[in-house]
């Protein structure tokens, strides 16, 4: 009888600690691709641009950031002042963020 509990006990506890490990083991050991809040070279610290940017020149100053890092921008989708941006490590994607031409803030939506 109490071989049974024992055995359910000591199964459940090893259960749970697999449960919880599985994330801390999955992290990939990196600092952010995009820190939160983060703003295109172009603006100002506050983020603002007197206008919107062009396209080609928000897509020239994300690759000049993220080349800094290594790292290498595919546009995804433009939608009115967003643009949707993968962030990419050789083929592998390793951040998408969304880039508003106007503020000049980078969200990423990882």
């Amino acid at each position: 009888m109490y071989g049974k509990i024992f055995i359910r006990t000591i199964i459940t506890v090893v259960f749970i600690l697999i449960l919880t490990a599985t994330p801390l083991l999955a992290w990939h050991g990196r600092e952010a691709v995009t820190p939160y809040g983060d703003f295109c070279p172009m603006a100002s610290k506050y983020g603002m641009h007197r206008h919107n940017i062009s396209i080609e020149e928000a897509k020239e100053a994300l690759s000049e950031y993220y080349k800094e890092k290594g790292l290498n921008i595919w546009i995804v989708e433009i939608r009115g002042r967003f643009i949707k941006i993968n962030v990419t490590d050789g083929k592998k994607i390793v951040d998408t963020v969304i880039f508003d031409r106007h503020t000049g803030r980078l969200r990423s939506i990882y």
